[in-house]
């Protein structure tokens, strides 16, 4: 438990990654042409076609040795037009059941290194959250990510992203702290401080620099350059965060 909210288990993620793969093999092909309105030069087809190449990745990877990952040009790319709903839905399909198979107390390759198969359960349950809203801003108001799941997300964009593939040349900090506030969810706060090379943080209460409040979905929407900080409700020096928009390159 964390910030007084425990974090959602491997069975909620599983839950969650079977649910949202779903929702986005249920896109109807009409809408596989529409631009992102947040995401520029991507279509509803190319957030399908990525996930479902993501999908393959994580499978390859869950079937090789740690000690000899394969090379990124392994998985193919995605097939253009209405086909590649259907890659993607058989890419869901092969992966699911392997995950729910796996041993948690084996070792897999990630991007931060060996890590139990439990590792790719929670990314995967959070990149097909966040992509299952990017199709849905295509054309109509998208569902905000359920509340637990995003909250933990925060807590993966901080714990994973932020040191892996954090832009510091432009986020560099002297000490700027910010304030996240989940007003949708008890506890679901978080306090970043800035620092040249690296960024620390916690679950509290404090004073910022500068708060972001708003749904625990919209913060995290926020910290993925989702929407812009003038979607939710900011107190203070409101450039930090558009300095972090353009650092979080993830």
């Amino acid at each position: 438990m964390t910030g007084g909210i425990p974090r959602p288990s491997t069975a909620d993620h599983l839950h969650t990654l079977r649910v949202e793969a779903a929702r986005l093999a249920s896109i109807g092909a009409e809408h596989l042409t529409l631009p992102l309105p947040h995401i520029e030069a991507w279509t509803v087809h190319s957030v399908i076609g990525h996930t479902g190449w993501v999908y393959r990745w994580a499978e390859l990877l869950m079937d090789s040795s740690v000690d000899s990952p394969p090379r990124w040009s392994s998985v193919p790319e995605p097939p253009a037009g209405p086909d590649v709903l259907q890659w993607f839905a058989a890419a869901a399909a092969d992966l699911v059941p392997k995950l729910e198979a796996a041993d948690p107390a084996a070792l897999v390759t990630t991007f931060t290194g060996p890590q139990s198969p439990t590792w790719w359960i929670r990314r995967l349950a959070h990149e097909t959250a966040m992509h299952r809203w990017d199709v849905e801003a295509a054309f109509t108001t998208p569902e905000p990510i359920a509340a637990a799941q995003a909250r933990d997300g925060i807590d993966e964009v901080l714990e994973i992203f932020v040191p892996a593939r954090m832009q510091f040349d432009v986020l560099s900090g002297a000490g700027e702290t910010v304030h996240l506030h989940g007003t949708d969810v008890e506890g679901a706060e978080w306090g970043l401080t800035l620092q040249p090379d690296h960024v620390a943080w916690r679950h509290e209460h404090a004073k910022a620099d500068v708060a972001a409040r708003g749904r625990v979905s919209d913060l995290l929407l926020l910290l993925w350059g989702r929407i812009p900080p003038s979607r939710l409700e900011i107190h203070g020096d409101s450039s930090l965060l558009d300095r972090w928009q353009l650092s979080a390159t993830f």
